[in-house]
């Protein structure tokens, strides 16, 4: 007879390595059969595990057998309030490798399997724990790398984007049930939901979805970062002004033209964003063949950002290979790309006042050596404040989670859009209501696929496969 795989899991929820405590997790409805295995609780009021009280930190011995393999702390979580809405326990250990590992041995071999990568929060999203959107924040959440990143993913794991989606796809279906009862029951009079005035409410829902979906702008770039290439002629102060957003000594700082030819790289953060830098190679005509091929390296990486910082010496600006780097710029510019403009050396320049703007941007103009500018503001902060500005941050409610940050959310609200301006196309050029209300049916789809279990299977596997195995 074919066994069936049990339905208790276990893996270690904290990072691998050599620690203070290291944490296993266990789920599932036999979660405190196991317990009961492989922990004994010294205060010997408690005959056995079940007696321990649930949210509660019991303290004793880790077994296997009689064997004793740790001392360490249990805590209990009874179904269905804990993270999964399944019968938890959380084992707490000594953190050595060796230790970690016997205790999840322990664990498997007490009747528990091993956990597949983010089955914890998955079991938490199928038992209605979380929606989608939350368990998705809950893994931008621990990958958080600032803290403008855990705010938005704190606040969606909480359910802002989830409430946000669900109050306009309510918002669509109301005026959909309206529709149906006029075409059901066309002479009792039941709707005042004339063409004119369903059209001025898709109208306002599209207005609101349509913010929702430019979030994804700033959104994108909170949770990923900000790729961004620095690019100019050789020695205009490309690696200094790397270093000074680095705040470390990233790049070989020389006078000697051509000192950067290959791409080096650092992730930083710079005020709300994570900044993805890359220093690239001077631009310019060269024979020697090394540092084209740093060149052709630079131009490669200029197409994966989506953010360009130009740098230009204030002191020689305009000549030949200056205005091969502003080609580059009015390209990436022209094709939807942010663009800074750097004028840098300002402490060796005295004419400032004959500086004009440069392709429609006003160039900030600083001494990336000495981290100044022209007034009391550093290079930094400038350099800072204007990457806040590009991306106006100051425009989104950081803390409602109300900000699209997933590819697969953009899509379902992009797609949600069509069908909404679909309908609304159709109601200006007189079709009946009941036609307009088939593409508000799709619309209602697409934010259902966004935020519930009509997505499918695949797509829910995906999101978990890349979670870590303890989450």
């Amino acid at each position: 007879m074919e066994q069936t795989q049990t339905n208790t899991i276990a893996a270690i929820a904290t990072p691998r390595g050599t620690g203070g405590i290291a944490v296993i997790r266990i789920s599932g409805s036999g979660a405190f059969d196991v317990g009961e295995k492989i922990f004994r609780h010294k205060n010997k009021t408690c005959k056995n595990f079940h007696d321990i009280p649930t949210n509660t930190a019991a303290f004793g011995e880790i077994i296997n057998g009689g064997k004793i393999i740790d001392e360490g702390v249990a805590v209990k979580f009874n179904a269905p309030k804990s993270y999964t809405g399944e019968d938890i326990v959380e084992i707490s250990c000594h953190g050595g490798v060796y230790i970690t590992n016997a205790v999840l041995k322990c664990a498997i071999e007490a009747g528990a399997r091993l956990a597949n990568p983010g089955e914890f929060t998955k079991r938490a999203y199928i038992n209605g724990k979380i929606s989608l959107t939350g368990a998705e924040a809950i893994g931008r959440l621990i990958l958080a790398s600032n803290e403008t990143g855990a705010r938005v993913a704190r606040a969606q794991s909480k359910g802002g984007l989830s409430k946000k989606i669900a109050e306009i796809s309510e918002r669509i279906k109301r005026i959909i049930s309206e529709v149906y009862v006029y075409i059901d029951y066309p002479g009792e009079d039941l709707t005042d939901m004339t063409s004119d005035v369903m059209l001025d409410n898709l109208t306002n829902i599209n207005n609101d979805l349509e913010s929702l979906k430019k979030s994804y702008d700033v959104g994108k770039v909170i949770s990923d970062g900000i790729n961004c290439a620095i690019i100019g002629k050789p020695n205009t102060g490309k690696s200094t002004l790397l270093n000074l957003l680095s705040q470390n000594d990233v790049a070989i700082v020389h006078d000697t033209p051509g000192t950067t030819r290959d791409i080096v790289t650092s992730r930083v953060n710079v005020g709300a964003f994570t900044l993805n830098l890359y220093d690239t190679a001077g631009i310019r005509n060269t024979s020697d063949d090394i540092e084209n091929i740093g060149i052709e390296k630079a131009k490669l990486k200029i197409d994966d950002c989506v953010l360009i910082i130009g740098v230009f010496d204030i002191n020689d600006i305009y000549g030949e290979e200056d205005n091969k780097v502003l080609e580059i710029l009015k390209r990436e510019q022209n094709s939807g790309k942010k663009i800074i403009i750097v004028l840098n050396k300002c402490d060796k320049y005295d004419m400032i006042d004959s500086i004009d703007n440069i392709l429609d941007i006003r160039p900030l103009i600083i001494s990336a050596k000495n981290n100044s500018t022209l007034n009391s503001v550093t290079a930094y902060d400038a350099l800072k404040d204007c990457i806040d500005d590009i991306y106006k941050i100051e425009e989104y409610n950081l803390d409602s989670g109300e900000i699209l940050t997933e590819d697969r959310q953009y899509f379902e609200i992009c797609e949600a859009c069509r069908n909404l301006n679909s309908a609304i196309d159709a109601l200006k050029n007189g079709l009946t209501q009941d036609i307009a209300g088939l593409d508000l049916e799709l619309a209602v789809q697409n934010l259902d696929r966004c935020d519930s279990k009509s997505v499918s299977e695949d797509i829910v596997a995906m999101i978990f496969r890349n979670f870590c195995v303890g989450k």
